[in-house]
C-alpha cells in the first residue's frame, strides 16, 4: 500500500527541520493566481479564489496549533498555566501597556537610588498585582514583601515567581492600616494611589513604616492642596479598586500630606517616565480641576526623612523649602 505523503512532506527541507507546517508547492500556484485566471471558466475561477483564501488560513492555523503543541511539550503544569493566561488575557494586569511602564519606573528607581543600594534593604510593595518589580529587587538581593488586595494576583504572582528568593506576598486590603508590617527601607507605593478611597489614612500608614518612599499616582489637575475628587471604579477589573471607589488627589494634596508628616519631597516629572503615549509625567497644569479619567496625567516622587543629626544641623523653625524638582519642568508652579 503506497503511503500517502504528509502535509508537512511537502514541503522544503528547511520547512521540516524548522517543526513549522511548510507552505506546500501547490499553494505557490494559487498564489499566483492573477497571471492566469482570466481565461478560466466562472465556476472555476471562484472554486480556485476560494482555495486561494483558504489555504493560507488553515496553514496559519495549524502553524498555531503546532506552536502551542510545542509550547505545551516544553512547559510544565504551572509555566503552562501561566502561559495560557498570559496569552488568553489581553487587558487589567495582562495588558501590553505594563512592559515599558514597568520597565520605566525599575530604570527610575535604580537611577535615584543606584543598584547597590538594595541589596539587604527590606522592602515593601503596595498593590504589587503580579509581583513583577518587587521581584526585580528581590533578585538583586532585597528582602521584599509584596502586598495586594486581591487573591487572585497573588495566586498569580506566587505562581510566576515562585522560584525567586527573598520574595514574600500578603493579601491586605490596603484601605485598612497595614502599620502592622512592620519598619521597611523602601516602601514603593506605584499604581495604587488612585485606586484608594482613604488616600490620608494610607499615606499615613507608609510615611511612619518607613524613611523612603517612591510614589507614583494619577492624579487631577489642580493646584489646590486640599482637593481631591472621589471616582467610580469596577471591582471586577483586577487592578481598579477593591471597594469600587478610588480617588484623584492633586499632586499638592500629596506633597502637603508627605510635609505634614516631616518628609521631604523630591520631584520625579520627567519625560523618561512616559510611556506608551498616554502615560504622562511631565505634563503642564491648567487648573481646572479634570478628574483625568483616562488616568493619563501622572505624578512620581520621592519622599524621605534626613537622618536626624543632619536635620539638627538646619535651622529650626525655617520657611520649608520648594520641593526638590528632578528632570523636567512639568509642574508648570
Amino acid at each position: 500500500m503506497l503511503a500517502t505523503p504528509s502535509f508537512r512532506s511537502l514541503g522544503s527541507a528547511k520547512g521540516r527541520s524548522s517543526g513549522r507546517v511548510a507552505v506546500p508547492p501547490l499553494l505557490h500556484t494559487f498564489r499566483s493566481l492573477p497571471s492566469w485566471t482570466s481565461a478560466m471558466p466562472g465556476t472555476v475561477l471562484a472554486a480556485a479564489k476560494l482555495v486561494r483564501r483558504g489555504l493560507p488560513a488553515l496553514i496559519d492555523q495549524a502553524r498555531d496549533r503546532t506552536d502551542l503543541l510545542m509550547l505545551e511539550a516544553r512547559l510544565g503544569p504551572v509555566d503552562l498555566h501561566l502561559a495560557h493566561v498570559r496569552m488568553l488575557r489581553g487587558t487589567g494586569l495582562h495588558a501590553r501597556t505594563y512592559l515599558d511602564w514597568r520597565a520605566r519606573r525599575i530604570e527610575k528607581m535604580l537611577e535615584i537610588y543606584g543598584l547597590d543600594f538594595f541589596a539587604g534593604k527590606r522592602l515593601l510593595e503596595l498593590g504589587c498585582g503580579h509581583g513583577d518589580i518587587g521581584a526585580f529587587f528581590a533578585e538583586i538581593s532585597a528582602d521584599v514583601l509584596c502586598v495586594d488586595g486581591r487573591i487572585r494576583n497573588i495566586n498569580f504572582a506566587r505562581l510566576k515567581h515562585r522560584r525567586t528568593p527573598r520574595l514574600t506576598f500578603q493579601v491586605l486590603d490596603l484601605e485598612q492600616d497595614f502599620s502592622f508590617l512592620g519598619h521597611f527601607d523602601l516602601i514603593i507605593d506605584f499604581g495604587l494611589l488612585y485606586h484608594l478611597r482613604h488616600v490620608d489614612s494610607h499615606l499615613a500608614c507608609c510615611f511612619g513604616m518607613a524613611d523612603e518612599i517612591v510614589l507614583e499616582t494619577v492624579v487631577c489637575d489642580s493646584l489646590d492642596p486640599h482637593h481631591i475628587l472621589l471616582r467610580d471604579e469596577c471591582v471586577d477589573v483586577d487592578e481598579e479598586a477593591l471597594n469600587g471607589t478610588g480617588s484623584r488627589p492633586s499632586p499638592f494634596y500629596v506633597e502637603r500630606l508627605a510635609v505634614e508628616a516631616g518628609l521631604e519631597v523630591e520631584r520625579h516629572f520627567s519625560a523618561d517616565l512616559n510611556s506608551a503615549d498616554h502615560f504622562r509625567y511631565d505634563w503642564v497644569h491648567r487648573d481646572d480641576g479634570a478628574s483625568n479619567d483616562d488616568f493619563g496625567n501622572r505624578r512620581f516622587w520621592r519622599f524621605f526623612r534626613k537622618p536626624v543629626a543632619q536635620s539638627s544641623i538646619e535651622a529650626s523653625g525655617a520657611a520649608l523649602s520648594a520641593p526638590a524638582q528632578v528632570g523636567g519642568s512639568g509642574f508648570g508652579s
